[in-house]
Formats: C-alpha cells, structure tokens, sequence
C-alpha cells in the first residue's frame, strides 16, 4: 500500500498532475471567461499590428524587419482566436511552452514550492488577455528566444571556447527573428554562464557584445536609429496616446520581457545563498511523515498566487462592452441588449452607445427604452459619437452611416480609417459592400481578392466574388437593394458635421427610411430640441405606428407643459402611467423647491430611465 502511494504521489507525478489541472484551468478560464474572440474582435478593430495575409508579399514584408518572422508567425494565430475552441488551445499551447522553457532555465526541482516561479510568465499572459489586448506577438517572441536560451544552456557546455562564437550567432539570428527580445536571450546566456559555468569573464563578455550585435544589426543592417535597435518591438515603446484600459497590459507587457531572466536570477542566488540546489523542505506536522507534502505546498502557492492575479487584472466592464459591440458587429441584436442589461456600461458607454441605440431600432424599442441605457448631452450624436477616443467608436460610425443610408460618408470613414491599417480585413469587407451597393462592381472585386487572403474572412470573400459572377449587381440581394433604396445622392463628407440635416435628408431622399426617422426623433430627444421633434411627429403617419412610443409621450407632455400649446396626435392617445409620472414629478419638484441635487436623488429611483429625467438633469440615471 505504501509502495503504491509512494508511487501515486510522488514528487515527479504530483508535479505532472499540478502542470495538467493548472493548464486544463488555463484553457477553460479562456474559453469560458475570457472568451478569445473578443481579444480578436478588439485586435480588428483598434489596428494595432499587420494582419495575417496568405502569399508571398505579406511574407516579404514580414521578412524585411527584426522580429518579423516572429510578427508573421503571431500573425497567423491571431486568427485562431475567433474560433471560440481553438483560440484558447493555442493561447494554452504556447504558454506552456514558455512554461517548460522557464522549467529548463531554473532547473527548480519538480517537489519544490518554488516550482510555482516557473507558472509566473503564463500567469502574465492570462493577465495580459484578461485585459483584452493581444498577447500573442510578445508570447511568441518570448518562446523563441526562451527556446533558443535552453538550446544554449544544453551545447554550450560541450563547446568550450566555441560557446563564445555560439552566443554571437544566437544573439545574431534572434534578433532578426524575435527583435528587441533577443535581449532576453542575452542576460540569460550571462546568468547560465556565470551560474552555472562559473566563468564571470565569458558572462561579462555575453552582457557586453549581445547589446552590440543588436544595435550593429539594426543600425547597419536594418537602417534603425540607435534607440530603435533597442526597442523595436518591446511591449514598453513610448507612444503618444494611450487609452487607460491598456496602461496594465502595457505594464503586464514588460513584466513578461523581465519575468523568466528575473525569476532565473532569484533562483541562482538563492542557491549560491544555500550552496545547494533547491529542495526547501519545510518541516510542518503532517499525519503520514510529519511534513506536508511538498506538491501541497506548490499547489497551495500557485492558487495564492493565480487567483488573486487573474482576477485582480481582470476587466469585466470591457467584456461588458466588447460583447455588445461584437454581437452588434454579428447583427445580433437581442444578444447585444442582454448583454447591456447585465452590469453597469457607464464607464465604457461611450464605446458602445452607438451599439446599443442600433440595437435598440432594430428590436423596435429605441422610441421605448432608449433613456433605460447611458445616455449624456455630452456625446448625444448618434451617428458620430462626440467624444473622439478609440477606433470602436471610429468603426461604429461607418457601419451606422451605412444602414442609415449615407453610403459616401460611409465610405469616406472606412477608407480614413484604412489609412492607418495594415490590409484591416473588416474596412475591406465594408468597402466591397459600399462599392457593390453604389454599383462600382470592379471596384468591390479588388477589395474582396484582398479581402480573400485573410483566412477569417476568406470563404465570405469567395461567396461573394462567386455572387457577382452571376448577378452583378446583387439584384436578389434583399440588403443590398434595401441599402440602395435609402441611400442619399448628394456626394458629401462629414467634415461638415450636421446630424440632424442629414437624417432629413435621408427622409426626403425616402420618406419611408424608418431608421433616418427614428433617428432624427432620437436626436431632437437627446439635443432636447422639441421643436424640431414635435414639427416631426406627424411622420408617424407614414409608418404606420399604431401607438406613439413611450418616450415620444414624455417628450410630447413636456412641449405641452413648457409652450402651453397643444400637439396634434391624430387618434393616438397618451398613456394614462405616462401622465401620472409627469403630475408626481411636477408634483415632487414643486415641494422641493425646485432644489435640483435633491430632485436628482428622489427621481433617480423611480424615474431614472424616463424622458422627464434625462430632459430635467441631462443624462439617463439607468441603474446598470
């Protein structure tokens, strides 16, 4: 029985049953929690780095530069995390790699607590997703040179002399491979030498020449400037702009450029320190041999450790609102609703309200519950958010132009923000379907070939081009020929910026665009503009509403109670809750004076999500 148990839970099983749960948890925290498509959705949409394309020019380009191999190969799993399973798995796989690279680096005994040291760098790359920033680009180039630092530690030894040489052509072919990383490879070549080698000069000669054979590289070779050299793809270069979701990441970033030298060096000293490798048996009472087992104690500090971390750097509000823009992205609209429902928005609103207002037109419930979300007389354009931060909102604008029907605003949006992208597979897919809807067939032929060597998006592409073939003009296309029903002729750009005149524009060009009218009534409720919304109202006719939606009510109780004139609504009435909201609101306001901090918090229990609120106090008090 003891021969059995030994055998069970032994140092070298325990430590294989640890890596398999912590690793199986890895990948389910990814799929279930995280969710990869997201990191992607977000990757496309913020045009951060090139986007995998099949053939030889993309592979040129990628060839040209240090760290493009590595670049070229992120690349190419970048598009695996849109598939909901597989993205994770590779995410996994290449974790663990780097995982029993860093193993190899620390020789750390497999029974010892300080073996949790080696999940640090995977824990980092958990943390860095968990942020919804992709980590894939730093990862790899962490693995290749955390690779190629094993397979130094391992023949260095039978080389004598010729390790030096070795080292050269190491630190040579990482850094035209991985970039600015190889310099990782460069203090780890020191640390082995020193260490483990006990040759200081030869360390010292590693510290000083591995920088040098960059910089040479990179100013002669590679045409950089001296400090290029050194930061070419680093997850810490200086940029001008950074949003403060991506302060953390950035700093998640350079922890995993640090972690595996950092923790390789701790772990050196510490045995100098003990003269001897690591064992570190604590003596604590335990039933069987009077100490606990030491895979206990590397399980116990590796869920301190993880949990609280993960969690820590976590970011639900941008789930939050990544979700409802990619389920807005995938026309997904009750989903995109639910999804805004759940949990507070405020923060992120912005980034999302064009999703949720699309959202709400197309379950018929913008007229009804529109003031139940965020909603702020300091971004209350509906088309083009007024608060300029972050290429979601840039996206949001060209998709929203183009169901409304402003098909040259659309299109002069998308090819701005294909300006500042490298072949950006969504801009392309909406420039073919601009092209197609103003006819230009040759034209979307081009941006689909182009669209066709992105692998997501490749069998889309080919349908499509499959499509023109035998109906040119996509006649039997119900979206297409809708798009070119509302469609406005006037040729004009969005440099002259006027919301309201455009949506009756696109009424004139057809009266029975109901988008461009809800639309308009939404932007007269949002500008508290009521003029404008009652000198509209008639327009219901033309859509046949059989009652007047519940914020159309509010704001027609309002006209009347501030101009003491009457509204014409035909054979609609108001609503008898709707009245009785508007008498205990005047009611309430009249006790308190008119005191408005006061009025705020009384009316923001009950009638937070009104009209009346919103047009009283200038935002929407929803309580998500």
């Amino acid at each position: 029985m003891q021969a059995l148990k030994k055998n069970l839970f032994g140092p070298r099983r325990s430590v294989h049953v640890i890596c398999v749960l912590f690793f199986s948890a890895f990948y389910l925290f990814l799929r279930l929690c995280i969710e990869t498509e997201l990191i992607y959705y977000y990757f496309e949409m913020c045009r951060k780095a090139s986007f995998f394309r099949t053939g030889w020019p993309f592979l040129r380009d990628c060839l040209v530069f240090p760290g493009g191999p590595t670049q070229y190969t992120a690349a190419f799993f970048t598009q695996l995390c849109c598939l909901p399973w597989i993205g994770p798995l590779a995410i996994t796989l290449l974790a663990w790699g780097i995982y029993r690279c860093t193993v190899s680096l620390t020789a750390v005994a497999a029974d010892s607590p300080w073996r949790v040291i080696c999940y640090l760098p995977v824990i980092l790359i958990l943390m860095i997703c968990g942020r919804y920033e992709n980590p894939l680009s730093m990862s790899v180039a962490v693995l290749v040179v955390a690779f190629f630092s094993v397979l130094y530690q391992k023949i260095s030894p039978h080389l004598g002399r010729g390790a030096a040489i070795l080292f050269l052509i190491f630190s040579g072919l990482l850094y035209y491979v991985a970039g600015s990383t190889a310099l990782v490879f460069v203090v780890l070549a020191a640390l082995c030498e020193f260490f483990d080698r006990r040759k200081p000069f030869l360390s010292a000669f590693c510290l000083f020449l591995g920088p040098a054979v960059c910089w040479l590289l990179g100013a002669y070779l590679f045409k950089l400037d001296d400090s290029d050299s050194y930061l070419f793809s680093l997850p810490f270069v200086p940029i001008k702009q950074i949003l403060e979701k991506e302060k953390l990441s950035r700093i998640f970033g350079w922890a995993l450029f640090v972690v595996i030298p950092m923790s390789t060096l701790f772990i050196n000293v510490y045995r100098v320190l003990l003269k001897e490798r690591i064992t570190f048996h604590l003596p604590v009472t335990s039933r069987d041999s009077g100490t606990v087992p030491q895979w206990v104690l590397q399980t116990v500090l590796l869920v301190l450790i993880a949990v609280p971390s993960v969690l820590f750097s976590f970011d639900w509000k941008a789930k939050r609102t990544l979700q409802v823009c990619f389920f807005a992205r995938q026309r997904n609209w009750p989903e995109a609703l639910a999804v805004a429902q759940k949990g507070s928005l405020r923060k992120y609103f912005p980034f999302c309200s064009n999703a949720v207002n699309r959202a709400l037109y197309y379950t018929g419930k913008l007229g009804d519950e529109m003031f139940a979300y965020p909603q702020n007389t300091s971004d209350s354009d509906l088309v083009f958010c007024k608060i300029q931060r972050g290429n979601v909102i840039f996206m949001e604008r060209a998709e929203v132009c183009l169901d409304l029907g402003m098909v040259n605003v659309a299109q002069e949006v998308a090819t701005e923000f294909m300006a500042g992208t490298d072949g950006n597979p969504y801009i392309l897919k909406q420039l073919a379907l601009i092209n197609i809807v103003k006819g230009q067939v040759e034209t979307a032929r081009v941006y689909l070939r182009a669209l066709s060597q992105n692998l997501v998006y490749r069998a889309e592409a080919m349908d499509l081009l499959r499509r023109l073939e035998t109906d040119p003009l996509l006649e039997r296309d119900e979206r297409i020929q809708y798009l070119r029903s509302v469609s406005m002729n006037r040729d004009i750009g969005y440099i002259v910026y006027d919301e309201g005149a455009w949506l009756e524009e696109l009424l004139g060009k057809n009266k029975h665009n109901k988008m461009a009218f809800e639309y308009l009534m939404a932007h007269c409720l949002l500008n508290k503009n009521l003029d404008k919304f009652i000198e509209n109202l008639p327009r219901l006719d033309d859509f046949g509403y059989k009652e007047i939606p519940r914020h159309y009510q509010e704001a027609i109780l309002l006209y009347i109670g501030i101009t003491q004139k009457d509204v014409d609504i035909g054979s609609r009435g108001i609503n008898a809750e709707v009245k009785e909201q508007y008498d205990k609101i005047n009611e309430l306001g009249q006790s308190m004076n008119n005191n408005v901090k006061l009025l705020q918090k009384v009316l923001a229990e009950k009638f937070g999500k009104t009209y009346f609120f919103y047009f009283t106090f200038g935002f929407s008090e929803s309580k998500q």
